[in-house]
């Protein structure tokens, strides 16, 4: 079912009678029937109708009941798009419809029957008629949501919307057969045919015995028919009113965002220059708290550079002791250097050079020792002679 939140008036249109309800908050509020003689009359009928609801109405939605509109079945329906498949409808009216010597206004739809197969649902009506029925609301100031048979809504009058339906009306019946996708075909039959009538909704239900001469326009109330039986022209003014509602929306929901936008810009502006005055507020005590930071990691630095050269001061010294005691009393150093690279280099003299490079290999914090430059033999102050050598190493680093 569809609602709305405003009063809605429903209006089935007999050949000769015209049921209205009130639909309001969910509850029919207001029915009537008002007889009506020929088109001519249609539209001061249904002006009074919408007079006596006894409450202010600006739309209504309208149906024709089986007596005064055509309904053909079509299985399987043609292949063709929504658009193509209503041209299809108003061109082969002549052989689908009684023209009764008044032109027609057609529609027609797909509905589908199971997975592999669909219906035409087609609908036709008298175009003065219909033109009646537009120019009634008009004058009754009721703004025409829809316009289609009875036969497309009449199910959501009833608590089981499935299967063959039977709508008593005189002496005759009309039996719908509904299936997933809605009503996809009607007939007229003599009594209430092989069923019983349709048990109607508890709203109808409240109206008692008179409740089945209102199912349509109730139906019309709470449900879109399918078929829309309007003149090509209204139906064009329809479409521009709903392209116009549809830009207006459009247009507010721009508005709404651009205004979003703002609003979120403002926002983030107001909340910078609030942080820009809190800093320039703070600017001193943050100035001093950085320069007492970096004051504070400059003293870290600075004893930490303290203790790497106390631990490697310790470190050299032990390595010269260690050399020193493995070259003995014979060998006289003259130079001694470490790298922060970890490359130690030695020169001195020595009674054999060679014996130096052994004796060094002994170290176990050393490793990969081996001469550097040539050996040259010299003679010393003392007068005794000795080798000039140079060593180079790598320190074995432990972790």
């Amino acid at each position: 079912m569809v609602g709305g939140r405003q009063p809605l008036l429903g209006v089935s249109i007999g050949a000769t009678e015209i049921h209205a309800v009130l639909w309001w908050r969910e509850a029919i509020q207001w029915a009537g029937a008002a007889p009506y003689e020929g088109p001519a009359a249609l539209a001061d009928a249904i002006a009074r109708l919408a007079g006596e609801a006894g409450a202010p109405v600006r739309r209504a939605r309208v149906v024709l009941e089986r007596a005064i509109v055509q309904l053909r079945s079509i299985i399987p329906a043609p292949p063709l798009k929504p658009g193509a498949l209503r041209r299809y409808v108003a061109l082969e009216a002549p052989r689908l419809f009684r023209h009764n010597g008044a032109p027609l206004v057609t529609d027609g739809v797909r509905i589908a029957l199971t997975k592999e197969t669909a219906a035409l649902w087609a609908g036709a009506a008298a175009e003065p008629l219909v033109l009646a029925v537009v120019t009634g609301c008009a004058q009754a100031g009721l703004a025409l949501d829809a316009l289609g048979p009875a036969a497309d809504v009449l199910p959501a009058a009833t608590a089981d919307r499935h299967g063959p339906l039977v709508f008593p009306n005189g002496g005759t019946s009309e039996v719908l057969d509904v299936g997933p996708g809605g009503t996809w075909q009607s007939r007229l039959v003599r009594g209430t045919g092989s069923g019983g009538p349709a048990a109607l909704a508890p709203p109808l239900a409240a109206l008692g015995d008179e409740g089945h001469h209102f199912a349509a326009a109730y139906s019309a109330a709470v449900a879109l028919p399918r078929l829309t039986l309007l003149p090509a022209e209204a139906r064009t003014a329809q479409e521009r009113r709903g392209r116009r509602r549809m830009m207006q929306l459009l247009g507010i929901g721009v508005a709404l965002w651009v205004a979003a936008a703002g609003i979120y810009v403002g926002r983030l502006m107001w909340i910078r220059d609030a942080a820009t005055h809190a800093l320039g507020a703070a600017a001193l005590a943050v100035d001093s708290a950085l320069a007492a930071r970096r004051d504070l990691g400059l003293a870290r630095a600075t004893l930490s550079s303290v203790a790497r050269a106390g631990e490697g001061r310790s470190r050299h010294l032990a390595l010269l002791a260690a050399i020193t005691e493995a070259l003995g009393d014979s060998t006289y150093l003259a130079a001694f250097q470490v790298t922060p690279d970890g490359v130690v280099r030695v020169a001195g003299y020595a009674p054999v050079a060679a014996r130096v490079v052994a004796q060094l290999e002994r170290l176990a914090m050393l490793r990969d020792v081996k001469m550097e430059g040539p050996v040259t033999r010299e003679r010393g102050a003392e007068g005794q002679e000795r080798d000039r050598f140079a060593v180079v190493a790598r320190l074995e680093i432990h972790p």
